[in-house]
Protein backbone atom coordinates (compact mmCIF):
# COMPACT_ATOMS: atom_id res chain seq x y z
CA UNK A 1 0.00 0.00 0.00
CA UNK A 2 1.78 3.28 -0.84
CA UNK A 3 2.19 5.92 1.28
CA UNK A 4 -0.45 8.15 0.14
CA UNK A 5 -3.29 5.43 0.27
CA UNK A 6 -2.22 5.24 3.70
CA UNK A 7 -2.23 8.90 4.73
CA UNK A 8 -5.71 9.31 2.78
CA UNK A 9 -7.23 6.20 4.84
CA UNK A 10 -6.06 7.70 7.81
CA UNK A 11 -7.93 10.66 7.72
CA UNK A 12 -12.18 11.30 8.66
CA UNK A 13 -13.04 11.46 4.65
CA UNK A 14 -10.95 8.09 4.18
CA UNK A 15 -12.15 6.04 7.01
CA UNK A 16 -15.80 6.69 5.93
CA UNK A 17 -14.82 5.96 2.03
CA UNK A 18 -13.22 2.74 3.27
CA UNK A 19 -16.25 1.49 5.66
CA UNK A 20 -18.66 2.31 3.11
CA UNK A 21 -16.53 -0.17 0.87
CA UNK A 22 -16.72 -2.75 2.97
CA UNK A 23 -20.27 -2.41 3.76
CA UNK A 24 -20.88 -2.72 0.32
CA UNK A 25 -18.67 -6.06 -0.11
CA UNK A 26 -20.53 -7.52 2.57
CA UNK A 27 -24.16 -7.02 1.09
CA UNK A 28 -22.67 -8.27 -2.12
CA UNK A 29 -21.57 -11.14 -0.27
CA UNK A 30 -25.18 -11.86 1.20
CA UNK A 31 -26.90 -11.18 -1.68
CA UNK A 32 -24.56 -14.09 -3.31
CA UNK A 33 -25.84 -16.38 -0.24
CA UNK A 34 -29.18 -14.98 0.41
CA UNK A 35 -30.54 -13.63 -2.90
CA UNK A 36 -31.97 -16.83 -4.67
CA UNK A 37 -34.18 -17.69 -1.48
CA UNK A 38 -35.16 -14.15 -1.14
CA UNK A 39 -35.92 -13.76 -4.53
CA UNK A 40 -37.64 -17.49 -4.43
CA UNK A 41 -39.96 -16.36 -1.63
CA UNK A 42 -41.93 -13.41 -4.09
CA UNK A 43 -45.02 -14.96 -5.21
CA UNK A 44 -44.98 -15.90 -8.77
CA UNK A 45 -48.12 -15.64 -11.22
CA UNK A 46 -48.92 -19.16 -10.25
CA UNK A 47 -48.68 -19.14 -6.65
CA UNK A 48 -50.90 -15.84 -7.20
CA UNK A 49 -53.16 -17.73 -9.05
CA UNK A 50 -53.10 -20.93 -6.26
CA UNK A 51 -54.11 -18.63 -3.80
CA UNK A 52 -57.11 -17.11 -5.33
CA UNK A 53 -58.47 -20.47 -5.87
CA UNK A 54 -57.52 -21.29 -2.13
CA UNK A 55 -59.44 -17.72 -1.07
CA UNK A 56 -62.37 -18.20 -2.98
CA UNK A 57 -62.96 -21.98 -1.34
CA UNK A 58 -62.70 -20.51 1.98
CA UNK A 59 -64.98 -17.75 0.78
CA UNK A 60 -67.64 -20.63 -0.32
CA UNK A 61 -66.73 -22.87 2.90
CA UNK A 62 -67.26 -19.25 4.83
CA UNK A 63 -71.03 -18.44 3.02
CA UNK A 64 -72.05 -22.32 3.68
CA UNK A 65 -71.25 -22.20 7.58
CA UNK A 66 -73.15 -18.63 7.98
CA UNK A 67 -75.84 -20.36 5.48
CA UNK A 68 -76.45 -23.31 8.05
CA UNK A 69 -76.01 -21.29 11.04
CA UNK A 70 -78.93 -19.16 9.68
CA UNK A 71 -80.72 -22.19 9.16
CA UNK A 72 -80.39 -23.24 12.67
CA UNK A 73 -80.67 -20.31 14.11
CA UNK A 74 -84.62 -20.29 12.12
CA UNK A 75 -85.42 -23.15 13.49
CA UNK A 76 -84.54 -22.51 16.69
CA UNK A 77 -86.78 -19.37 16.85
CA UNK A 78 -89.61 -21.54 15.52
CA UNK A 79 -88.76 -24.19 18.10
CA UNK A 80 -89.26 -21.65 20.77
CA UNK A 81 -92.21 -19.78 18.91
CA UNK A 82 -94.06 -23.35 19.42
CA UNK A 83 -93.77 -22.88 23.11
CA UNK A 84 -94.92 -19.66 23.52
CA UNK A 85 -97.97 -20.55 21.87
CA UNK A 86 -98.42 -23.88 23.20
CA UNK A 87 -100.33 -25.14 26.19
CA UNK A 88 -98.20 -24.28 29.43
CA UNK A 89 -99.99 -25.39 32.80
CA UNK A 90 -98.36 -22.40 35.03
CA UNK A 91 -100.41 -19.67 32.79
CA UNK A 92 -103.56 -21.73 31.26
CA UNK A 93 -104.07 -24.44 34.34
CA UNK A 94 -104.21 -28.13 34.09
CA UNK A 95 -105.16 -29.22 30.33
CA UNK A 96 -107.47 -32.32 31.25
CA UNK A 97 -109.90 -29.59 32.99
CA UNK A 98 -109.55 -26.13 31.87
CA UNK A 99 -109.01 -27.35 28.03
CA UNK A 100 -112.91 -28.70 28.18
CA UNK A 101 -114.03 -26.05 30.28
CA UNK A 102 -113.03 -24.09 27.62
CA UNK A 103 -115.13 -25.52 24.83
CA UNK A 104 -117.90 -25.72 27.09
CA UNK A 105 -118.20 -21.70 27.67
CA UNK A 106 -117.14 -21.33 24.04
CA UNK A 107 -120.61 -23.49 23.26
CA UNK A 108 -122.95 -21.77 25.93
CA UNK A 109 -121.80 -18.25 25.06
CA UNK A 110 -122.90 -19.26 21.43
CA UNK A 111 -126.02 -20.87 23.01
CA UNK A 112 -125.13 -24.18 21.78
CA UNK A 113 -125.26 -27.65 23.85
CA UNK A 114 -123.19 -30.02 22.36
CA UNK A 115 -124.98 -33.85 22.44
CA UNK A 116 -121.56 -34.99 23.83
CA UNK A 117 -118.49 -33.57 25.14
CA UNK A 118 -115.69 -36.21 25.70
CA UNK A 119 -113.05 -35.83 27.74
CA UNK A 120 -108.80 -34.91 27.78
CA UNK A 121 -106.61 -37.30 26.41
CA UNK A 122 -102.96 -36.84 25.80
CA UNK A 123 -100.65 -38.45 24.09
CA UNK A 124 -96.65 -37.71 23.53
CA UNK A 125 -95.54 -35.90 20.52
CA UNK A 126 -91.76 -35.90 22.18
CA UNK A 127 -89.79 -35.23 25.45
CA UNK A 128 -90.88 -32.07 25.10
CA UNK A 129 -94.24 -31.50 23.68
CA UNK A 130 -97.23 -33.30 23.68
CA UNK A 131 -101.31 -33.44 22.54
CA UNK A 132 -104.16 -32.92 24.15
CA UNK A 133 -107.50 -33.94 22.27
CA UNK A 134 -111.29 -33.95 23.37
CA UNK A 135 -114.02 -35.34 20.91
CA UNK A 136 -117.23 -33.22 20.54
CA UNK A 137 -120.63 -33.81 19.08
CA UNK A 138 -123.35 -31.58 18.52
CA UNK A 139 -126.59 -30.68 16.38
CA UNK A 140 -127.33 -27.46 14.93
CA UNK A 141 -127.25 -24.96 11.82
CA UNK A 142 -124.39 -24.67 9.59
CA UNK A 143 -124.50 -20.86 10.36
CA UNK A 144 -124.26 -21.99 13.97
CA UNK A 145 -121.52 -24.60 13.47
CA UNK A 146 -119.25 -21.75 11.49
CA UNK A 147 -119.83 -19.81 14.50
CA UNK A 148 -118.25 -21.96 16.36
CA UNK A 149 -115.58 -23.39 14.44
CA UNK A 150 -114.47 -19.22 14.10
CA UNK A 151 -115.37 -19.14 18.05
CA UNK A 152 -112.89 -21.86 18.50
CA UNK A 153 -110.10 -20.71 16.15
CA UNK A 154 -109.79 -17.35 18.36
CA UNK A 155 -109.11 -19.22 21.77
CA UNK A 156 -105.97 -18.73 23.30
CA UNK A 157 -103.72 -21.30 23.27
CA UNK A 158 -104.73 -21.78 19.39
CA UNK A 159 -106.89 -24.95 19.11
CA UNK A 160 -106.45 -27.12 16.09
CA UNK A 161 -109.30 -29.73 14.59
CA UNK A 162 -108.02 -33.13 14.25
CA UNK A 163 -111.19 -34.46 12.47
CA UNK A 164 -114.22 -32.57 11.79
CA UNK A 165 -117.55 -33.96 10.17
CA UNK A 166 -120.70 -32.46 8.97
CA UNK A 167 -123.33 -34.50 7.98
CA UNK A 168 -127.15 -33.63 7.16
CA UNK A 169 -129.44 -34.15 10.38
CA UNK A 170 -132.35 -35.62 7.97
CA UNK A 171 -134.10 -37.11 10.86
CA UNK A 172 -134.81 -33.62 12.24
CA UNK A 173 -135.58 -32.71 8.56
CA UNK A 174 -138.02 -35.95 7.73
CA UNK A 175 -139.40 -34.89 11.52
CA UNK A 176 -140.38 -31.58 10.44
CA UNK A 177 -142.05 -32.69 7.13
CA UNK A 178 -144.23 -35.74 8.72
CA UNK A 179 -147.28 -34.55 7.49
CA UNK A 180 -149.80 -36.48 5.86
CA UNK A 181 -150.68 -32.88 3.58
CA UNK A 182 -147.95 -33.63 1.15
CA UNK A 183 -148.10 -30.25 -0.06
CA UNK A 184 -147.88 -28.90 3.52
CA UNK A 185 -144.54 -31.02 3.97
CA UNK A 186 -143.20 -29.46 0.79
CA UNK A 187 -143.57 -26.03 2.08
CA UNK A 188 -142.32 -26.38 5.63
CA UNK A 189 -139.37 -28.18 3.84
CA UNK A 190 -138.86 -24.98 1.49
CA UNK A 191 -139.32 -22.77 4.88
CA UNK A 192 -136.99 -24.74 6.78
CA UNK A 193 -134.19 -24.92 3.40
CA UNK A 194 -132.41 -22.23 4.83
CA UNK A 195 -131.97 -23.21 8.63
CA UNK A 196 -131.48 -27.29 8.40
CA UNK A 197 -130.05 -29.22 10.72
CA UNK A 198 -126.54 -30.21 10.71
CA UNK A 199 -125.14 -33.37 12.55
CA UNK A 200 -121.32 -31.97 14.20
CA UNK A 201 -118.92 -34.08 15.80
CA UNK A 202 -114.73 -33.67 15.71
CA UNK A 203 -111.98 -33.56 17.79
CA UNK A 204 -110.50 -30.70 18.64
CA UNK A 205 -106.59 -30.91 20.00
CA UNK A 206 -104.43 -28.04 21.47
CA UNK A 207 -100.18 -28.84 21.87
CA UNK A 208 -98.65 -28.34 25.36
CA UNK A 209 -95.43 -27.49 26.47
CA UNK A 210 -93.95 -29.25 29.70
CA UNK A 211 -90.53 -29.86 28.55
CA UNK A 212 -87.83 -29.30 31.13
CA UNK A 213 -85.79 -25.59 29.44
CA UNK A 214 -88.15 -22.94 30.66
CA UNK A 215 -89.98 -20.99 28.21
CA UNK A 216 -88.53 -18.42 26.01
CA UNK A 217 -89.26 -14.71 26.12
CA UNK A 218 -91.03 -13.18 23.16
CA UNK A 219 -89.37 -11.12 20.41
CA UNK A 220 -90.29 -7.91 21.33
CA UNK A 221 -89.99 -6.63 25.11
CA UNK A 222 -92.56 -3.91 26.11
CA UNK A 223 -89.14 -1.45 26.54
CA UNK A 224 -88.79 -2.31 22.75
CA UNK A 225 -85.94 -4.09 23.08
CA UNK A 226 -85.35 -7.29 21.23
CA UNK A 227 -85.08 -10.14 24.14
CA UNK A 228 -82.58 -12.76 23.35
CA UNK A 229 -84.03 -16.50 22.09
CA UNK A 230 -83.42 -19.24 25.07
CA UNK A 231 -81.27 -21.82 23.87
CA UNK A 232 -84.29 -24.24 24.40
CA UNK A 233 -82.86 -27.63 23.09
CA UNK A 234 -83.91 -29.52 19.53
CA UNK A 235 -85.52 -32.61 19.12
CA UNK A 236 -83.61 -35.31 19.47
CA UNK A 237 -81.35 -33.17 22.07
CA UNK A 238 -80.86 -33.39 25.72
CA UNK A 239 -81.95 -29.99 27.37
CA UNK A 240 -79.50 -28.89 29.93
CA UNK A 241 -81.11 -29.30 33.68
CA UNK A 242 -83.09 -25.85 34.62
CA UNK A 243 -86.12 -24.92 37.16
CA UNK A 244 -89.26 -26.22 35.70
CA UNK A 245 -91.90 -23.87 35.60
CA UNK A 246 -94.13 -25.93 34.04
CA UNK A 247 -95.25 -28.51 37.02
CA UNK A 248 -97.48 -31.17 36.31
CA UNK A 249 -97.89 -34.94 36.03
CA UNK A 250 -95.65 -36.25 33.29
CA UNK A 251 -97.53 -37.56 30.28
CA UNK A 252 -97.02 -41.22 28.74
Amino acid sequence: MSADLKKFLSTPKGQLIGALCALGVVWLVLLIYFGSEFLGGLPSADNLEDSKRELKKQQRLLEKALEEERAYLALREKYNEKIRTAWLESRHGMVETQLRQIISETATKLELKPNSLGTVRTSRINEDFYFAEIDIAMNATYEEVIKFIEAISRCKPKLSWRRLDLRPDFRRRFARTNNTNLAAARAAAVQDQNATSVMFNGVIRVIGYDGKAPVPEARGTASGKTAVPAKSPLPGKTPAPAADNNKGAPRK
